[in-house]
């Protein structure tokens, strides 16, 4: 199956904290900036670089988006399905399975942490 690649304009978003999505990105060219909302702003907390993916918490967790993400430059991203994902998953060894969910609890915690400061 080929993957067409999409082009985000700067300053456009690529997803909005709290929205609902199965799909994370490779960011392939430019650079993005991620975003949490501390009441009625939003604070920069991190960038994401060429060769990063993004939304992979949301991707295996199957929650809402835990930040926005907008682009600082011109950007190529090439989206990654949730469903290519579950295909491999289910094959794997349940130690496994039970390391990923604790990873992802993990990340959870921590990016709740961060949105409380």
């Amino acid at each position: 199956m080929v993957r067409k690649t999409t082009l985000i304009e700067k300053g456009k978003f690529l997803m909005r904290e709290g929205e609902e999505s199965s799909t994370m990105y490779l960011l392939l060219r430019g650079q993005l900036e991620v975003l949490k909302r501390k009441g009625d702003a939003e604070k920069s907390i991190g960038q994401i670089n060429e060769g990063d993916l993004v939304g992979e918490i949301s991707f295996l967790d199957n929650s809402p988006r835990s930040a926005s993400v907008r682009a600082l430059k011109n950007s190529e991203i090439f989206p990654i399905p949730r469903e290519n994902f579950q295909e491999v998953f289910s094959s794997l060894p349940d130690w496994y399975k039970a390391l990923h969910q604790t990873i992802v609890d993990r990340l959870r915690k921590t990016t709740a942490r961060i949105k409380q400061k």
